[in-house]
């Protein structure tokens, strides 16, 4: 557990960029998140061994060592650009959402809703996916997202004041999610779930980017349990600054599925249209995870 004074410090340096976002005009804010960025890779290092790990993995049968840390650099300042633009949310208005980000694929949706129920909005930790909730949110349906407790609780509470501001509602992972959920699924609201990060030994082992990584099985039993579709949306930022959101088209359980048959295909398609997205754009994706760090039985 993080000490009291690093928790602090954590806390001081955030709040600090945070009142730093909000006046600044998008450019200059951007060029801060890509300082940012750089700075972290080239001279603090954090989790640096990790990115390039993970990134070896995923492409070093397709890019030399040069390339691979000219895409790590880029994630860096993807990274950066991506906190600062989280941290200027509560200076935003919904029009600013909505002029900032392009939607394709919001009828699919909609018309979900038209037929009087909700769905689970799966992503990943890729692009600015708060920014996706956000304008989610702009377009007027109610979105949630269900988020993990943050040990800092000084960040924890930042986090989701601006989560509330932009008008993304929270659900806290845990034993009472499921309720909230289906209260939530029944005000025809969309719940979002990035299901991303290492499931553990008790994880559903599919194949991403060449390996075989686990992945939490709530997602698609969720999915199956609550009887509601997945929608998988992905938000890309673009060459001038906007980003472009692309939502799938839904898919569901077959009535005759039993678990672990919905578990295994519709964990399979969420993840395969994760990978797609990586493959676009690999510098959007967040590597800072452990992604494969639980192996398959018997490796």
């Amino acid at each position: 557990m993080t000490s009291r004074p690093r928790q602090l410090i954590d806390f001081g340096l955030l709040y600090l960029l945070f009142l730093l976002a909000r006046p600044l005009p998008r450019g200059f804010m951007l060029a801060i998140g890509r300082g940012i960025g750089t700075f972290v890779w080239k001279v603090v290092g954090f989790r640096r061994q990790v990115v390039m790990d993970n990134l070896r993995h995923a492409f070093g049968a397709e890019m030399d060592e040069p390339a691979l840390r000219e895409l790590a650099h880029s994630f860096y300042r993807n990274l950066g650009m991506t906190l600062m633009e989280f941290l200027a949310f509560p200076g935003m208005k919904e029009t600013d959402f909505v002029e900032l980000v392009a939607m394709n694929g919001k009828e699919h949706f909609l018309r979900l809703v038209e037929k009087g129920g909700g769905a689970l909005l799966v992503s990943g930790h890729f692009g600015n996916w708060e920014m996706m909730g956000a304008r989610v949110a702009a377009e007027g349906q109610k979105v949630s997202f269900i988020v993990k407790e943050q040990t800092n609780s000084r960040v924890d509470r930042i986090q989701n004041d601006i989560r509330h501001k932009a008008g993304i509602g929270t659900i806290r992972a845990g034993g009472a999610s499921i309720r909230e959920m289906i209260r939530a699924l029944r005000k025809k609201e969309l719940i979002g779930l990035v299901g991303d990060q290492d499931g553990g030994p008790e994880g559903y082992f599919t194949e991403f980017l060449g390996r075989q990584a686990s992945v939490f099985r709530g997602t698609a039993y969720f999915a199956w349990k609550l009887k509601v579709p997945i929608i998988t949306g992905f938000i890309f930022r673009q060459p001038d600054g906007s980003h472009l959101m692309e939502i799938d088209a839904p898919f569901a359980a077959e009535p005759d599925w039993d678990e672990e048959t919905a578990v295994a295909r519709l964990t399979e398609i969420h993840v395969k249209r994760l990978e797609a997205a990586v493959r676009k754009a690999p510098d959007q994706y967040f590597w800072l995870h452990r992604r494969w760090k639980t192996r398959p039985p018997g490796e």
